[in-house]
């Protein structure tokens, strides 16, 4: 048994540094809510900003008196486009009460991200402000989907893990959350968008982590990885790479 582990283990150390196997793991993106403007006009960045969805307004006007300024509020989190649960294991143990669908504390929790994502970077692009003025920019972000991950039913993979084959470990991708949220970057004063995007991500495929038995502890780490990601796209020359999260992790929480 503890020679199959090693082996996982090796080959979960192999997978994150191969982008095919990585891609295929990564969550799919979901339908655009009516909170992202003009969706056909979308476009999938994936592969150079991380954000699965762009849009850059086609308005020239709107853009560069967007690209000029360098305030920033963050405005409250909107849930009015929260979709309902809609994987079963997730279902089931906020059906039978044994999760409860945190969405007002996820939504507090991911604007205090994005904000200590400004405060902690070495060279922000924007100067973030306590509200929207006329020469401020405001974000805007919207949670779209929020599937907690299922404790108990990641707690009997876990065992099985040990007691059958490290391979029941796959089984995890029924047990997963997810979370996707929409962004825009508009005027304060026109409220005219200037940028959008949205994402999706789902648990991390994992051998041992606590993050596994929190219904929200993935979420967490998806939020803190969404905000770092948006502050530096804000700050990266155009033509540049900004790297998306691995689908993959051996880290123990």
């Amino acid at each position: 048994m503890r020679f199959s582990h090693s082996i996982l283990a090796l080959l979960l150390a192999v997978l994150p540094a191969c982008s095919s196997t990585n891609r295929m793991l990564k969550a799919k993106p979901v339908g655009l809510s009516p909170f992202f403007e003009q969706p056909w006009l979308a476009q999938d960045a994936g592969k150079q900003l991380g954000f699965q969805k762009v849009w850059t307004t086609p308005d020239p006007g709107v853009l560069a008196a967007g690209m000029r300024k360098r305030k920033l509020y963050i405005a409250p989190v909107t849930l009015a486009y929260l979709r309902p649960v809609n994987r079963a294991f997730s279902s089931s143990e906020v059906a039978w009460g044994g999760v409860q669908r945190q969405q007002a504390e996820v939504a507090t929790r991911l604007r205090e991200e994005f904000v200590a994502a400004f405060r902690r970077s070495p060279s922000p692009l924007y100067k973030l402000v306590n509200r929207p003025g006329k020469d401020t920019l405001t974000l805007q972000l919207a949670v779209i989907e929020l599937n907690p991950t299922s404790p108990k039913g990641n707690v009997m993979v876990t065992v099985l893990k040990f007691v059958v084959t490290p391979v029941v470990g796959l089984a995890a991708y029924f047990t997963k959350g997810n979370m996707a949220i929409e962004g825009k970057v508009a005027d304060s004063l026109s409220r005219r968008a200037f940028f959008q995007f949205a994402d999706n991500e789902s648990d991390k495929l994992t051998f041992i982590n606590m993050r596994d038995y929190q219904p929200y502890g993935h979420a967490v780490n998806t939020m803190q990885h969404w905000a770092r990601q948006f502050e530096q796209m804000t700050r990266t020359p155009r033509g540049w790479k900004v790297k998306d999260s691995n689908s993959i992790t051996l880290r123990p929480n």
